[in-house]
């Protein structure tokens, strides 16, 4: 006997049982409250089933396959004291948003479905859970857009959200075939409310043309080309006349028979050789300079501009400003 009033007065201090509700019927004259309106007999043995089963598992700490056992009893009697044992089951599982979204539903009806030291207990969450997560209102006007929150699917425009988020860096993205991506980084700071306004801008407005080099590059390499081309074609017209100033003399000092160079007038001397050594440098530096006309070709082709659309990226910091008589919140945005 001890030991079944222990784990009952164990189950009250919990909130985990509410037998008294379940089992008693209500005169057929009463009125019948709200959250238990339409529920039957079935249903509400159904949910003591699962309501047992629960507060048995939480009561050994099994919180996760506590918390499936709670939520199959709300699916037969969705009862505030049902939902708060949810809560209780996802603020041990650090699930603390969750937690809040039950526990709004838990507080439906305010203290009427509950006990008093339950209720105390669920305002108590309630002011605690208020500082772990921040509220963020997204809102966007332009048709069509698509709109991701870290990553998953937020909402199409025109749409106005309201997003519960745990405290930190969050991402929002708003995409649209034809407009720019637009990327807004908040942190939200708990208890705190914020507003973010997503508004695509035109590619053409953002469109710039980008080079693969320095426009001057591929030019200079082209230029210098034709330079170096053009000293080999100047040096061989030079090679060439030597050879026929050189071809000359000869022919006018031994026309009939051949003659050592050293017959030669002095500054005709060396001329042949000087020819050739021009001749080779002058086809060196042609080869050279045609092969650095091909490469400037090239790298013009390759640096022909190109659109590119960057995306939008906008960074909204908070801060928090002194004031008399207290402090303003406030975001301040940078891209």
């Amino acid at each position: 006997m001890a030991s079944t009033l222990m784990t009952r007065r164990t189950c009250t201090w919990l909130g985990l049982a509410f037998a008294g509700v379940l089992a008693s019927v209500a005169p057929a004259h009463a009125q019948v409250p709200p959250w238990s309106l339409g529920i039957t007999d079935a249903q509400k043995a159904s949910a003591q089933k699962f309501l047992e089963a629960g507060n048995a598992l939480f009561l050994e700490r099994k919180y996760e396959e506590a918390l499936k056992e709670y939520q199959s009893a709300v699916g037969h009697w969705d009862h505030p004291a049902i939902r708060f044992n949810i809560v209780r089951c996802l603020i041990q599982l650090n699930r603390h948003i969750d937690a809040s979204v039950d526990l709004k539903l838990a507080l439906k009806y305010g203290a009427a479905p509950l006990e008093e030291a339950v209720y105390n207990e669920a305002l108590s969450y309630e002011k605690l859970l208020a500082t772990q997560f921040a509220d963020v209102t997204i809102q966007c006007t332009q048709p069509n857009v698509k709109l991701t929150l870290d990553g998953k699917h937020l909402a199409r425009c025109p749409a106005i959200e309201v997003r519960r988020v745990e405290p930190g860096q969050h991402q929002i993205v708003g995409t649209k075939d034809g407009l720019l991506t637009r990327t807004v980084e908040i942190i939200a700071i708990g208890g705190k409310q914020q507003s973010v306004v997503i508004k695509l801008d035109p590619l053409a407005k953002a469109a710039r043309v980008e080079h693969r080099w320095s426009q001057w590059v591929p030019w200079g390499v082209f230029a210098g080309g034709f330079v170096v081309g053009g000293f080999g074609v100047m040096l061989n017209v030079w090679s060439v006349s030597d050879r026929d100033t050189y071809d000359a003399a000869v022919e006018a000092q031994c026309p009939s028979r051949s003659c050592p160079e050293s017959d030669l007038p002095v500054n005709i001397q060396g001329l042949d050789d000087s020819s050739r050594a021009k001749n080779v440098v002058a086809i060196s530096l042609m080869i050279a300079g045609g092969a650095t006309v091909a490469t400037g070709a090239v790298m013009l082709y390759m640096n022909r501009g190109r659109t590119v659309y960057p995306n939008s990226v906008e960074r909204m910091t908070p801060s928090i400003t002194p004031m008399p008589g207290g402090a303003a919140f406030t975001l301040s945005g940078a891209f």
